[in-house]
């Protein structure tokens, strides 16, 4: 295996950070959506147990990129 030249490493180190910091903004993006969809979720499901109910998960994967 032949080591990397100056240019090779520093365009390895753009394409990196670059992909580190589009990964990091969807990352932020769904906790800011987790954080206003979940807790509701969750009250739901704990409403429905008190009164003797088990809800059921019900996802699909077209729902899920809508």
């Amino acid at each position: 295996m032949r080591k990397k030249t100056d240019v090779e490493m520093e365009r390895q180190k753009v394409t990196k950070a670059t992909r580190t910091l589009i990964r990091l903004k969807h990352s932020l993006a769904a906790d800011e959506e987790i954080n206003n969809i979940l807790p509701d979720t969750l009250d739901e499901f704990d409403d429905a147990i008190a009164n003797g109910k088990l809800l059921e998960l019900k996802a699909d994967l077209a729902e899920a990129f809508a």
